[in-house]
């Protein structure tokens, strides 16, 4: 016979512990007997068509049913518990000695708890892993679970006694419990148990059961319409459970959708910001911590008709030459006046050409920059008020003339040689400014070569073209024309000319003395010089009055006679001084002026 303990030894069993166990099973069999028989004529007191059975007579009255029960299950639990404790069913360590329990087995591991509603009822399922057991001293086929659900209210307390679920399969690692109130409390924690007296537990979670799922709310309703408004009411799901809040479903005519959320003790929203004269279908939904309940029926709805009035006060604040600053006043608020979106200024020149539109970012800003105009125009301008749906009357028309600037520079310059023989000369043509912005003046051309003194000449408004003075040989020269009105000069138009190189010769012994002409009364200039050792045509004689700004131009007097030694220059400004100049030259083989054409 197999060795098994009792409670003080370690040795074979002897009769008396075999008497000793029956008695024990004996009495539990006679406890369970006798509660066998109390629940079956406690059951055909109240359902006498279940299947009939043999069964003891017991007397008891209706209120001594429920101790009759508890006391005949508390001598069976009485009963077990000694047999428990004094015949341990797992093996001793060894062949001598006492009995050794063996050692507690770790908690199960990852244990997950998951809870759903449906309908009114909940359920709580509890997973986990089986522990990490390790040693040869851990009976494996021994090990059992025991899950806890332990009723508590929301602050932790314990509300009902446990309920304890043995699983005697080790390979189960799994439980459930149904037929839970929504949105009531649980702690939880599962066990693992060996030989039915080592026993180690997992870490205590508590759980809410989710609510049930509301059902629709119902008579949603309007109660009032206003041009950028919507107030709505409606009554409570039949099925609410406690609900976490209401969401309103908006969608407008022209596509766009929003939603809104409120609290669920509310029953009633304003809906702010729609558009004016807008049809808007909309429904309400409730929610749980269990989800979404069904949408309620939709109602449609208008917001009210509105057309603002116009801006007021518009004005001008500043003006420059390509801007103009204007400012209004909201326009008149009335009762049933709707929100202004922004606003937006019409604005075109006095031809008529173009009409452009300016838009504010929305209607908190009632002052615009017109930027990008043309100098010295004039403009009209008018304000509009907008609704997010349309614009309302036009103020009054504003007209403003932009500040007047210099015109642009001429266009289409061109420099060409204009006159062959020396010295030589430039002719410059061009087109007017494209830009004037008023009555060109004059031009004024700015000259000499590059890099030197400058020279500065007027030219009328109405002439295209100019001549230069003599200019030197082999020599670039620049020129700025720039093109006027009564408020001054714009840019300039640039053009360069450059001579040619040529053979100067210069007569020997040039001398210039000043005389009066007593027959006329006037001053003139005797000039001389030597004769030119080699074969000329004639001389070539440039003065000019002396000036430390030179403003005026050169004067030339032409000798055709190569045996010519003197020449006499009559002069205007008998108190000035003067530049003379003498060249001799020799004509060649006549060739054409070598200009171009304008480009128009």
């Amino acid at each position: 016979m197999a060795q098994v303990g009792t409670a003080g030894q370690n040795t074979q069993w002897t009769s008396a512990d075999f008497a000793n166990v029956d008695n024990h099973l004996q009495k539990i069999q006679l406890y369970a007997k006798s509660l066998q028989d109390i629940m079956y004529q406690e059951r055909m007191k109240l359902y006498p068509w279940m299947p009939n059975a043999t069964a003891t007579s017991i007397n008891l009255g209706p209120a001594a049913v429920p101790e009759a029960i508890d006391t005949r299950l508390t001598k069976i639990e009485f009963k077990l518990g000694d047999l428990l404790t004094n015949y341990s069913p797992c093996p001793s360590r060894g062949a001598v000695g006492p009995p050794v329990s063996p050692p507690g087995p770790p908690p199960p591991r990852n244990v997950i708890i998951q809870s759903e509603t449906l309908g009114n009822s909940s359920s709580i399922v509890v997973s986990w892993d089986p522990p990490n057991i390790m040693g040869p001293d851990v009976p494996v086929d021994k090990l059992q679970y025991k899950v806890y659900f332990v009723p508590i209210d929301e602050y932790g307390q314990q509300t009902a006694a446990q309920v304890v679920f043995s699983i005697c399969d080790a390979s189960q690692t799994s439980a459930s419990i149904t037929d839970l109130y929504p949105s009531s409390f649980y702690k939880i924690w599962v066990g693992s148990v060996l030989c039915l007296s080592s026993e180690s537990n997992s870490s205590a979670k508590s759980m809410k059961t989710p609510d049930i799922i509301p059902s629709e709310p119902v008579n949603l309703r309007v109660e009032g319409t206003k041009a950028n408004a919507i107030a709505i009411r409606w009554n409570p799901p039949a099925v609410s459970g406690s609900l976490t809040n209401y969401t309103i479903y908006v969608a407008s005519e022209n596509g766009s959708q929003f939603q809104l959320s409120v609290l669920p003790r509310v029953t009633n929203t304003i809906m702010y910001d729609l558009i004016e004269g807008t049809r808007y279908v909309v429904s309400v939904s409730a929610y749980s911590d269990n989800g979404e309940g069904p949408k309620s029926s939709p109602i449609e709805v208008k917001t009210d008709v509105y057309y603002p009035d116009m801006p007021r006060n518009f004005r001008v604040t500043y003006v420059n030459t390509t801007s103009v600053g204007l400012a209004w006043d909201p326009p008149t608020p009335t009762a049933q006046a709707g929100i202004i979106r922004f606003y937006s200024i019409n604005y075109t020149d006095s031809r008529y050409t173009e009409f452009f539109n300016f838009k504010t970012p929305d209607a908190t800003v009632t002052s615009a920059i017109i930027t990008g105009l043309q100098p010295a125009t004039t403009y009209y301008f008018r304000a509009f008020a907008h609704t997010g749906r349309r614009a309302g009357a036009g103020s009054a028309v504003v007209m403003q003339d932009t500040d007047m600037t210099a015109p642009t520079a001429p266009r289409q310059l061109i420099a060409e040689s204009a006159r062959l023989d020396p010295p030589p000369m430039a002719r410059l043509q061009w087109l007017p400014p494209e830009k004037t912005y008023g009555r060109l003046t004059n031009y004024s051309i700015h000259w000499g070569v590059r890099n030197g003194a400058t020279r500065k000449e007027l030219i009328l408004d109405s002439t295209l073209e100019w001549y230069s003075d003599y200019l030197d040989d082999d020599t670039v020269h620049e020129f700025q024309l720039f093109a006027g009105n009564e408020l001054g000069y714009g840019p300039p138009a640039v053009v360069t000319f450059s001579t040619p190189k040529r053979d100067t010769i210069v007569p020997p012994n040039v001398k210039v003395e000043r005389r009066r002409n007593e027959t006329t009364s006037k001053t003139e200039l005797d000039v001389t010089w030597g004769p030119v050792n080699r074969p000329i045509s004639g001389f070539r004689i440039l003065y000019r009055k002396f000036e430390w700004v030179y403003t005026g131009r050169w004067d030339l007097k032409e000798i055709n006679d190569p045996n010519a030694r003197k020449a006499t220059i009559p002069v205007q400004d008998a108190n000035y001084s003067f530049i003379v100049v003498v060249r001799a030259y020799r004509k060649g083989k006549p060739k054409p002026l070598q200009g171009r054409r304008p480009p128009w």
